[in-house]
């Protein structure tokens, strides 16, 4: 949810399902193209990735806005926005619904820190497959090695970075809205 623009929320969950799906599952197939430089890996890894990650992710964001539901799709469109960029929702009755999705972009961005580790772990064995694909390996597993390794240094250095920015706009667009009755 934190990672998605707030376009995307134009469509219901099977649209963002298949929106998420069809975005992740060609950059996994064209790293799997690369890697294994033949089309049924990659049209396996596009598909089963992309249908994966899109259907987790779509239900994933449903469940942290439940109050998109009773939205139409440009109001869905214009809280996102506005709550992603720090502005107030200029509508008053779209105020508890920003309210709900600046809760679930925080809600997104808890992770246990047991996995903060993980991704290091993953790191480091990205860093030596890497290396090992430059020297011994073939010219496509090399450029997929090293694209691997840029997403997961952007993911540890790049991303806290960005996802606090994005949670400290988010509060400033929800302050002064009345939390309860």
């Amino acid at each position: 949810m934190l990672a998605v623009p707030a376009p995307v929320w134009r469509w219901g969950t099977v649209g963002r399902g298949v929106i998420l799906g069809v975005g992740s599952g060609l950059c996994l197939g064209a790293l799997a193209w690369l890697d294994a430089g033949a089309v049924a890996p990659a049209a396996a890894a596009m598909i089963a990735g992309g249908g994966v990650l899109g259907t987790v992710t779509a239900r994933r964001m449903g469940h942290l806005w439940p109050e998109a539901m009773a939205l139409d799709a440009g109001d869905r469109v214009a809280v996102a926005r506005a709550v992603r960029h720090g502005d107030p929702v200029s509508d008053p009755h779209l105020a508890a619904p920003a309210l709900g999705y600046a809760r679930g972009l925080h809600a997104a961005a808890q992770t246990h820190p047991r996995w903060r580790w993980i991704v290091a772990g993953i790191l480091v064995v990205a860093l030596a497959t890497a290396l090992w694909d430059a020297l011994y390996g073939s010219r496509g597993s090399a450029v997929a090695s090293a694209l691997y390794l840029v997403a997961l240094l952007a993911e540890v250095f790049w991303w806290p970075r960005r996802r606090a920015q994005l949670l400290d706009r988010a509060d400033r667009s929800v302050r002064g809205i009345p939390t309860g009755p």
